[in-house]
């Protein structure tokens, strides 16, 4: 069995309080055994850099629709941030009972379910949000990460092309390939690319960033391999 460098396997952490990034492993899950993710049961799921590691945030209230709902989301993000699960959990229920056409309430519940290692709930609020926006790349990134703790690395690989089609300079969902293709499924090439990909669209000041490369390259050079200039 292929070792897997753990210190690769960083925490998703999600950076955002206007835009969702990524999140922290959730605090448990008993999916992904080792045996089906070729890696321990307990590895985290990749993401951000190390400096973005604050609480999670929420996507915002959409543009249009008048103070009271500002005001909503304002108390429900407010509580995400204050570590109140269960009380943003029911704001953000409420809201989307209320204005069942926005994709935004599901993706801030699919972040906290994921955060508190709900995978199944979490995987069927980003699924709800799609559905209302096909453009919400921050849901298809949690999906990537969640079917990666599953071990469906092919789902994994789609729901991260599905956030760059949205939003192609997404630096995370860059990460994310890269850290899929590199560690899971060996497709170094591919991996080497999207890592600079990562450094181009925002990863530049990651400091892991440059050790990971060189280790790839020579990896890929072991291999019988060229790196790509």
């Amino acid at each position: 069995m292929r070792s897997i460098d753990l210190r690769r396997l960083i925490p998703a952490a999600l950076t955002l309080l206007m835009t969702a990034c990524s999140a922290p492993a959730p605090k448990s899950s008993a999916t992904a055994p080792a045996t089906t993710e070729s890696a321990p049961a307990a590895a985290p799921a990749p993401s951000a850099p190390a400096s973005t590691t604050t609480p999670l945030p929420a996507r915002v209230a959409p543009a249009g629709y008048g103070a009271a709902l500002k005001e909503q989301f304002a108390e429900a993000v407010g509580a995400m941030k204050d570590g109140k699960d269960e009380q943003a959990v029911a704001l953000f229920n409420g809201i989307a009972q209320q204005y069942p056409e926005l994709a935004s309430p599901h993706t801030n519940l699919g972040i906290l379910y994921y955060r508190q290692g709900r995978l199944d709930v979490a995987e069927a609020a980003f699924k709800e949000a799609l559905k209302h926006d096909h453009q919400d790349y921050v849901s298809a990134n949690y999906l990537g990460m969640i079917y990666r703790l599953q071990g469906r690395f092919g789902e994994a690989k789609a729901a991260y092309l599905q956030a760059l089609a949205a939003k192609p300079d997404y630096a995370l969902a860059h990460l994310n390939i890269a850290i899929l293709d590199d560690l899971y499924t060996g497709e170094l090439d591919q991996a080497l690319e999207q890592y600079r990909q990562y450094q181009q669209d925002g990863g530049a000041n990651d400091p892991r960033l440059a050790g990971w490369l060189a280790d790839l390259e020579q990896r890929i050079k072991n291999a019988g391999g060229k790196t790509p200039p």
